[in-house]
C-alpha cells in the first residue's frame, strides 16, 4: 500500500496544534474565517480527520479572560465555517468527521492557569467542550510545575494538592490527562495517580534529543503500561536540542523507532506542534533554529513514506498517524 492510499483510508489525528491562540491572535487583527482560510486547504491536503487544539495563554495574561476569548473565537469561526468542521467531545465524533470528509477539533488545555486556582471550574471548561488537560506548560503555575527546555538540575516541586484535587476531578469527568511539558516529579505523581491510559501529546526521547522537556525511557515505558500514546513533536528543538538545525524527517523517524524498541508501536501517535505561526510570541531563547520539521500537513505523505522506509508495517503505521490515539481517546474520554 502508498503511502497515499494508507493516508487516504485511514484515521489522521494530530494531538497538539495551538489553532486557537493564532485564530484569535489574527481575529484581533480584524481576520474572519481564519481557518477556512489559513488551515482547511492544508488539512485536506494531508487527510486530516481530527485536530487537538491547545488553549495557552501566554505568561502573565489575564489567563481566564484568554482562553474564553479563544473559546468565543472558536464559536465565531464555527459560525463562518459552511459546516467545513465542528467540535469534537467524544470518540464518535472523530468516526463521524472521517466519515463524512468533515474536520474535527478537540479542545485542550495547555496549562490549567485560565482555572485561575479554583478546581471546580474545570467542570464549565468541560461543559464548553475541553476534554484533555495538560496541567502546565513548561513554567510553574499552581496545579502543577513544568519541565524546563534546558536545566537539568531544577527539580521543582511537581503537583500541589490543588494540582491533585484536579487530576482527580478530570478524572470524575472522564478528561484526558497529558503530561506534555510536566516535570519529572510531577509525571511520576500523574502516573502514580491516574488510574487511566495518560497521552503524552507531543513529546520526544530525551536518549535522542536531551531536554528535562523530552521523556527518559522510564518515562516512556510508564505511558505505555497505562494503555497510552506518545505523539512525537516535529519542532526542531524539541526533537534534536543540542543541534536542531540538523533535525530533519529520519530525525522523527529515529523518535519512533527508539519509542517502538522501548515500548513498542501500539502507544505511537503525531503531535507535531507546528509552532512557525506563534513563533514570535514564544522566549527569545527558544527561537533560535526553531523550524517545524513538518510545516504543513500536505507533507504528511513523506512522513508516511519515511515511516515505510524504515519499515513500519501498514498496521504500526496507521495507528501512528491516528489509530493509537483514537484508542486512548475511546477508552478515557468515550
Amino acid at each position: 500500500m502508498t503511502a497515499h492510499t494508507i493516508l487516504k483510508q485511514n484515521i489522521v489525528i494530530d494531538s497538539h496544534l495551538d489553532l486557537l491562540y493564532d485564530v484569535l491572535q489574527k481575529r484581533r487583527q480584524g481576520r474572519r474565517q481564519v481557518i477556512l482560510n489559513d488551515y482547511l486547504a492544508d488539512w485536506r491536503a494531508g487527510n486530516v480527520t481530527c485536530i487537538v487544539s491547545s488553549l495557552y495563554c501566554d505568561e502573565g495574561s489575564d489567563y481566564l479572560s484568554e482562553a474564553l476569548q479563544q473559546i468565543a473565537a472558536w464559536e465565531e469561526e464555527l459560525a463562518e465555517s459552511n459546516g467545513e468542521f465542528f467540535l469534537a467531545t467524544c470518540s464518535a465524533d472523530i468516526h463521524h468527521a472521517h466519515a463524512t470528509g468533515k474536520v474535527a477539533i478537540m479542545l485542550a488545555f495547555e496549562g490549567v492557569e485560565p482555572l485561575v486556582g479554583e478546581v471546580s471550574y474545570l467542570r464549565l471548561f468541560h461543559r464548553l467542550g475541553v476534554r484533555i488537560i495538560g496541567l502546565c506548560w513548561s513554567r510553574s503555575n499552581w496545579a502543577a510545575d513544568g519541565s524546563r527546555f534546558h536545566d537539568f538540575d531544577y527539580t521543582g516541586y511537581g503537583l500541589t494538592e490543588s494540582g491533585l484535587q484536579l487530576l482527580a476531578l478530570a478524572r470524575e469527568l472522564h478528561m484526558l490527562i497529558d503530561v506534555s511539558h510536566i516535570n519529572d516529579l510531577g509525571f511520576w505523581q500523574v502516573l502514580d495517580s491516574a488510574q487511566q491510559p495518560v497521552l503524552a501529546s507531543h513529546s520526544n526521547c530525551r536518549v535522542i534529543s536531551n531536554t528535562p522537556r523530552n521523556l527518559d525511557d522510564g518515562q516512556i515505558s510508564a505511558i505505555a503500561h497505562s494503555g497510552g500514546a506518545i505523539c512525537v513533536n516535529g519542532v526542531s528543538l524539541i526533537a534534536l536540542m543540542q543541534d536542531p538545525a540538523a533535525a530533519d524527517l529520519q530525525t522523527l523517524v529515529r523518535h519512533l523507532q527508539h519509542i517502538k524498541t522501548v515500548a513498542g508501536a501500539a502507544c505511537l501517535g503525531i503531535g507535531f506542534d507546528q509552532c512557525q505561526r506563534i513563533a514570535d510570541a514564544l522566549p527569545s531563547s527558544l527561537q533560535e533554529d526553531m523550524f517545524d520539521i513538518i510545516p504543513c500537513y500536505a507533507q504528511l505523505e513523506d512522513f508516511v513514506a519515511a515511516l515505510l522506509q524504515a519499515d513500519f508495517t501498514e498496521e504500526e503505521i496507521q495507528g501512528i498517524i491516528g489509530g493509537n490515539f483514537l484508542r486512548v481517546i475511546e477508552a478515557v474520554i468515550g
